[in-house]
C-alpha cells in the first residue's frame, strides 16, 4: 500500500473522516530485563525513534507514546498499556503501531483478546517490522507470530530454570538474598560469614525458646529492647534492604520471629529448591516442593546455634505454652516429656486446693481427654526437676572418671545417628525412583500412541 493510500485508510473523507483525525496515533514500546541483553537494538529509546519515524513516513500524525519499562511480555497489567486500553475503549484512538509483535505481549491468548479489543472499536493495528496491518485484512502469519513468542519465553523460562537447578545441585545459591546473621565475605554471595553483631539476636531468640517463650514474647522482647529489625540492621551496617519502607525500626513480629527460628541455614545447612514458580506466564507465583525434591546441603555455612539446639526448638515451638494462671511464663519442660507407655507428651497442669495453687505436676495427655486412651502418669514438677539434676550430675561423673570410655560411647550414638539418617536417606532416593518409573511407564505409550494418532492424521 502507497503512503497516499495509507494515509487516506487512517483519515477518511467526511464528518467521520474529522472525528478519527482528531484521534491519537498510539506508539507502544515495551522493555523487558530478558530483552536488555539484546543491546541498544530494543532498547526504549530506540522504540521510539523507529516508531516515529514510521509514523512520519506513513502520514500519521497526533501520535501520543504509551511505554513499559522492564516489564515482562507475559504479564497483561502494564501501566503503559493499560493506559492505552483504557484510550482505546474511550474512542480515542484510531491507529496502535508496534515494533513487532512480541512487543505487545507473549501470551497468544491476552493478545488475541487485546486484538479484539482493538477490532471492537475500530483501531487500526501494526506492528511495523513483521508487515502487520489490520487495514489490509486478515493476517494468518501473525498467529505464528504469536504462537512462537511465547514459544521463546517457554523455552527462556526451561533454559533458566535449567540452569538454577544446576547450580543448585551443587550447592549454590540462586538468591541474592542472604539469612539475618549472616553477611557477604567480600560481596561474594556464595560465600558467607557470620555477621556478630546480629548473631547474638539470632541466639537469644532460640535461646528464649529453649526457655519456654513464645514468639509473641520474644518479638515484645526484642522491641522493649529496642534491637533493630533485620531491615533496620542491615540499612545501618550499608546493606541491601529487603523491605525499605518500615515506620518503626524495632517493630519486630511474631512472624519474622518464627521465620528466623525456622530457618535451617543458623545450624549451618543450606536447603535449596523449596518453592518453584508456578507458571512462566503473569505474576510468578511461587509453590512450594515436597521435600524429596529439595537440594541440602549439611555444614555448608558457619552454624550460629548448634544442631541440637535447633532441633529442639523446631521441636518446642509446636508446642503450645500456655502461662499459668499463678505465674509470668509457661513451665520450661513443656513439650519436653513424653509418656513412657503411649507415647504421647505429658501435660503441664496445677491443681487447685482450698488453699489455691498447691504444687504443679504432669500427667499423660491422653488421660486427660474425653476417652482416657492412657492411665494417669501423675509426676509433681519438683520430683521431674530432681530427676533431671540427678541424671545430669550422674553423667557429668561419668565423664570426669572415665572420660575416654565416654568418648567412645558419643562417638558409637553419633555413628548410629548417621546410619540411620543414610538408610533414611535411601529408603526416600528409592521411592523417588519408583515415582519416576511409574511416571515413565504411564506417560511413555500415551506419547507414543499420541504421536501415531498425529501421524496417521497427518498421513490421512
Amino acid at each position: 500500500m502507497s503512503t497516499a493510500q495509507q494515509t487516506a485508510a487512517n483519515a477518511p473523507a467526511g464528518k467521520e473522516g474529522i472525528m478519527i483525525q482528531s484521534r491519537i496515533t498510539a506508539l507502544y514500546e515495551r522493555l523487558s530485563k530478558d530483552d536488555i541483553r539484546q543491546g541498544d537494538s530494543v532498547s526504549i529509546e530506540n522504540q521510539k525513534q523507529m516508531l516515529e519515524g514510521y509514523a512520519a513516513r506513513n502520514g500519521f500524525r497526533n501520535i501520543r507514546h504509551f511505554c513499559d519499562d522492564g516489564v515482562t511480555g507475559t504479564v497483561f497489567d502494564r501501566p503503559g498499556l493499560n493506559a492505552m486500553v483504557e484510550e482505546v475503549k474511550a474512542g480515542n484512538v484510531s491507529t496502535v503501531i508496534i515494533k513487532d509483535q512480541s512487543r505487545i505481549g507473549r501470551d497468544v491468548v491476552e493478545i488475541g483478546l487485546l486484538k479484539r479489543t482493538f477490532e471492537e472499536h475500530n483501531v487500526r493495528f501494526i506492528a511495523a517490522e513483521d508487515g502487520l496491518d489490520t487495514a489490509n485484512g486478515f493476517d494468518i502469519m501473525s498467529i505464528f507470530r504469536d504462537v512462537i513468542n511465547e514459544y521463546y519465553v517457554a523455552e527462556t523460562s526451561k533454559k533458566i530454570k535449567a540452569v538454577f537447578k544446576s547450580r543448585m545441585e551443587n550447592g549454590k545459591r540462586c538468591s541474592g538474598a542472604i539469612p539475618y546473621g549472616y553477611i557477604r565475605n567480600n560481596g561474594d554471595t556464595q560465600d558467607l560469614l557470620i555477621d556478630e553483631e546480629a548473631a547474638i539476636v539470632v541466639r537469644r531468640i532460640f535461646q528464649s525458646v529453649i526457655e519456654g517463650k513464645g514468639v509473641n514474647d520474644i518479638a515484645r522482647m526484642l522491641m522493649n529492647e529496642q534491637v533493630p529489625i533485620p531491615s533496620e540492621h542491615w540499612k545501618r551496617i550499608g546493606m541491601e534492604v529487603r523491605a525499605p519502607r518500615y515506620n518503626d525500626p524495632y517493630a519486630w513480629t511474631p512472624t519474622t520471629v518464627a521465620y528466623i527460628i525456622s530457618k535451617p541455614e543458623y545450624k549451618g545447612t543450606v536447603v535449596l529448591g523449596k518453592t518453584r514458580n508456578a507458571t512462566y506466564k503473569g505474576k510468578k507465583k511461587a509453590v512450594k516442593t515436597p521435600p524429596d525434591e529439595w537440594y541440602v546441603f549439611e555444614n555448608a555455612l558457619p552454624p550460629i546455634v548448634d544442631s541440637e539446639t535447633w532441633d529442639n526448638a523446631q521441636r518446642l515451638k509446636k508446642t503450645v505454652r500456655r502461662p499459668p494462671k499463678c505465674d509470668d511464663a509457661p513451665n520450661p519442660l513443656t513439650g519436653l516429656l513424653y509418656c513412657h507407655d503411649c507415647g504421647s507428651k505429658l501435660s503441664h497442669r496445677r491443681a487447685k486446693n482450698a488453699q489455691g495453687y498447691r504444687e504443679n505436676s504432669y500427667c499423660c495427655a491422653r488421660f486427660r481427654g474425653v476417652t482416657r486412651l492412657c492411665s494417669l502418669h501423675y509426676i509433681s514438677t519438683r520430683n521431674v526437676e530432681k530427676l533431671i539434676l540427678a541424671a545430669i550430675r550422674r553423667i557429668s561423673r561419668y565423664a570426669i572418671d572415665y572420660e575416654a570410655d565416654f568418648n567412645e560411647r558419643i562417638r558409637e550414638a553419633s555413628a548410629l545417628r548417621q546410619e540411620n539418617a543414610v538408610k533414611e536417606n535411601r529408603k526416600l532416593l528409592a521411592q523417588s525412583k519408583r515415582r519416576y518409573t511409574e511416571f515413565d511407564t504411564l506417560t511413555i505409550p500415551m506419547l507414543n500412541e499420541f504421536i501415531n494418532k498425529m501421524g496417521r492424521t497427518r498421513s490421512g
